[in-house]
């Protein structure tokens, strides 16, 4: 690409124009450039021109009709002008004015076409180096401040002097003034901290002999305030052509404050947040080390507690998390007391602790440790004003029994804590193989249970309930039965907790409810058809706690529609625990249920807890006594005082009186003579499933009385 060099000429003798143009014109032509001459006679035009600046090159005669040049310069006007000036002048004296000003300057009778073209090219090359210079250093300029903005701290060290230098910014991140650090190697190693010096010794000479790309360390370095400061230091060796290393330059960045945040963050992630405690990845990690441990020196031995604090949730609710908040703290701090220095204690999350003793030599240490533990956590604890009691649970398992992983200890100790709540809390229990057996099966049986409603292997069988003043047949309860594929025949004793605990209660017993309502309406259909005067029977159904909600009310209605069953038909039993537990919402969900003419039965009345200030609040047809009082009925006084009692209760408050569990004929006896109005039990029948069950109706409908099963005599 050509390029114009732009000369402005200004003269005003024509002789002198014609010479200089002449010599111009001359000039030595390349492919990348060429010339423009132009012309100017007075000074307005040539001021006109160095405003502008559209020349590089200005050749000017010193004086212009009345004006000399001399004064231009005086009044420092080619001082912003970024182009080449050369003055022309046959004038000694100025000649001289020029060069004590450093202006080039030429007489007129001197030029040839050589040397002004020679002195053209010579003032362009200075003026693009000295626009280079000025680029070099707006780039040093702006590098500076860059740095300086960074905050780092600039070391340059000469390898061949062994002298170092350290920037101003180096020095004051140390705390030290300018002149305060020598400028040797020593004063910056020596500040080192001693565990960190060897690795920062090792890195440099590693990059030195060239086995690293770059130095780069991390380490600690000594504040004047005699703390030590987190830096990292990166560098960069320069060498000669022959590969030696010449200079060593690098910047030091202060990085305390990222170091510290750094150590928070994997604070917070081995350990919780609340009480201080070490949490789960870190427990986990030292019972991976305690294994190892283990596995290399057969007789080491230690132990894992798994802790779950008893009524938490209930302290929890009641007083407000802040309040739980503390206790667990308190507990935290009790539970260090119990330890020694080398034991550890660690929080799951919400009441659960585990404790890991390790190096132990016999199981009475643990013993002793779990017992001391009770202890300690038995002991009242004052927060707040308030004096609050807890216990634990404790769960225990040793090394010694074998496992493959840490969970598996957490999960063995975990089972053997729950076996001791199951016994009564406030206690330890050691795990046993067979808690992990047990536990399995009853994973099986849960997972078993949740295909049970789909592949129909869930029955109903019903216990009659008798009228012993009539002996005749009044209704059922409707007792759930499972047909396990393998199993056979299961107990609802074994199912129906895990159902509850699972959650699987619901769809339960809405299966229940709905069934056991489609077959009493059968049952209406095919026998009113045959027998004109039979009186229709009641079916008993079982509620469990999680089925008392607010949707029970739309559900049971929902169910008398589908199954075309009057609600006079249908009795519900609740237990005493359900009702008293949330005793206003339950008389209103009851009050709703008897809107539906639903019957309602308190079951197992007697082992729970009534309220005679609820009780006669409760719309309530019917108590049935627990079996419990009835067992003993003809042999223990104080039990036939109880049921006695009760009987008179329920007259008093307008109910009627079912017995449960009725198995012998004195039992019987018993009954009858306190006025009991109705009974259920053995003695009359077993629960039977529905073909036996329709076998008892026509032998009652036929007979006009009820026969029990079995050939007894009531």
């Amino acid at each position: 690409m050509c390029k114009s060099v732009r000369i402005l000429l200004a003269e005003d003798d024509p002789e002198d124009i014609i010479l200089i143009a002449g010599l111009i014109a001359q000039f030595q032509t390349y492919p990348e450039q060429r010339y423009e001459l132009e012309q100017v006679e007075t000074f307005e035009a040539v001021l006109q021109s160095l405003a502008q600046q559209q020349h590089q090159v200005y050749l000017l005669n010193s004086r212009l009709g009345q004006h000399s040049v001399l004064g231009l310069v005086h009044e420092s006007i080619f001082d912003n002008y970024k182009g080449m000036i050369l003055f022309l002048t046959d004038s000694p004296e100025e000649q001289a004015v020029f060069r004590l000003s450093g202006i080039t300057c030429f007489s007129k009778a001197d030029l040839t076409v050589s040397l002004l073209e020679y002195v053209i090219h010579a003032l362009q090359e200075k003026q693009q180096l000295s626009m280079a210079l000025d680029q070099l250093h707006q780039n040093e300029e702006r590098y500076l401040l860059a740095f300086a903005g960074t905050g780092d701290g600039l070391w340059d060290w000469n390898l061949e002097t062994n002298g170092i230098f350290f920037s101003p910014q180096w020095k004051r991140m140390l705390g030290h003034q300018e002149t305060e650090i020598d400028s040797c190697p020593d004063a910056w190693l020596e500040r080192i901290h001693p565990e960190d010096r060897y690795w920062v010794q090792r890195e440099l000479i590693a990059h030195l002999e060239g086995l690293s790309w770059r130095f780069e360390s991390e380490y600690r370095i000594l504040h004047q305030d005699g703390s030590y400061r987190w830096v990292l230091s990166r560098g960069q060796v320069v060498r000669n052509a022959l590969g030696k290393a010449i200079r060593f330059v690098g910047i030091q960045t202060d990085v305390t404050g990222l170091k510290h945040v750094e150590e928070r963050l994997v604070h917070d992630a081995l350990y919780d947040t609340l009480t201080g405690l070490p949490n789960r990845v870190f427990l986990m990690e030292r019972l991976r080390s305690a294994g190892d441990l283990a596995r290399c020196k057969p007789d080491y031995l230690f132990a894992v507690l798994f802790i779950d604090l008893d009524r938490f949730k209930m302290i929890n609710d009641s007083l407000g998390h802040a309040i739980g908040d503390q206790l667990l703290s308190e507990i935290s701090r009790r539970l260090l007391t119990c330890l020694r220095p080398n034991d550890t204690v660690a929080r799951l999350g919400g009441d659960e602790f585990v404790v890991l003793l390790e190096n132990i030599k016999i199981h009475d240490q643990v013993i002793m440790a779990a017992q001391k533990i009770l202890q300690e956590l038995s002991a009242p604890f004052n927060l707040e004003g308030r004096e609050i009691f807890t216990s634990a649970s404790i769960g225990i398992t040793f090394s010694s029994i074998g496992f493959n992983r840490p969970d598996d200890l957490l999960r063995d100790a975990d089972l053997a804590m729950y076996r001791a709540k199951t016994q009564g809390r406030g206690r330890y229990q050691i795990f046993h193989p067979r808690m992990h057996s047990s536990a399995v099966a009853l994973l099986q049986m849960e997972t078993d249970l949740r295909r049970a409603i789909e592949r129909q292997e869930l029955r109903l069988h019903y216990q009659p309930i008798v009228s012993l003043r009539t002996n005749r047949l009044v209704g059922f309860e409707a007792l759930i039965r499972w047909q396990h594929p393998q199993q056979g025949l299961i107990s609802p004793a074994k199912f129906v907790p895990i159902a509850e605990e699972s959650g699987l209660i619901n769809s339960i017993g809405e299966w229940v409810l709905r069934e056991a309502c489609r077959q009493m309406r059968q049952w209406q259909k095919q026998w009113q058809k045959q027998f004109p005067d039979w009186q229709p029977l009641t079916v008993n159904v079982n509620l469990s706690s999680k089925q008392f909600t607010p949707y029970l009310v739309d559900q049971v209605h929902q169910i008398l529609e589908e199954t075309e069953l009057a609600g006079e038909y249908l009795k519900l039993e609740i237990t005493e625990s359900v009702l008293m537990g949330h005793a206003e919402s339950a008389i209103t969900t009851l009050t709703q249920l008897k809107q539906l003419g639903i019957q309602l039965a308190i079951d197992d009345f007697g082992t729970g807890y009534s309220s005679l200030s609820y009780l006669h609040r409760f719309p309530i047809d019917t108590l049935k006594v627990d079996r419990s009082f009835i067992q003993r009925v003809d042999i223990d006084g104080e039990q036939l005082a109880i049921v006695r009692t009760i009987i008179t209760l329920a007259w008093n408050l307008g109910m009627e009186v079912v017995a449960e569990g009725v198995e012998t004929p004195k039992q019987l006896a018993q009954l009858r003579s306190l006025r009991c109005e109705y009974a259920q039990g053995y003695l009359f029948s077993q629960p039977r499933d529905v073909q036996a069950i329709e076998t008892l109706l026509t032998q009652e409908l036929e007979q006009g009385q009820f026969k029990p099963f079995g050939n007894r005599s009531v």
